[in-house]
């Protein structure tokens, strides 16, 4: 009866939202998310970010955040998103609840279904 009930204990967390977490196979850009909200780190990129809002206590300019609904948005953050063991390859794609994300060796594109999102490489950076 304690492993049936024990069993009931450990999957009962499952009926959350999923967490994914990824990185390309360069590692030069890691994403963690859920059908909620997407969060995507790039180490390196030529681009310099826009001045850095004075509400914002931590870093900026290389964290991007995507809702099911919203745009691409730049993020104040004080963790990573880097590190994700899952490779996401080239040529491939993922869908992260609303969103998806593909893959590609010139950069990562996400995008919900309003057509909103965020393209992030080396050499360039779009938010739409």
């Amino acid at each position: 009866m304690l492993g049936v009930a024990l069993g009931m204990l450990i999957a009962a967390p499952a009926a959350s939202p999923a967490l994914v977490h990824f990185s390309t196979p360069s590692k030069n850009i890691g994403c963690i998310g859920d059908r909620t909200f997407l969060r995507c780190d790039i180490v390196r990129t030529s681009v310099k970010p826009p001045p850095k809002p004075r509400s914002c206590e931590f870093d900026w300019g290389n964290a991007f955040g995507l809702g099911p609904t919203s745009r691409g948005r730049r993020l104040c953050v004080s963790d990573s998103a880097l590190g994700g063991r899952r490779i996401l390859g080239y040529g491939k794609a993922l869908r992260i609840g609303r969103i998806i994300c593909s893959s590609h060796r010139d950069g990562l594109t996400c995008t919900n279904p309003r057509g909103h999102g965020f393209f992030l490489s080396r050499q360039r950076i779009k938010l739409f």
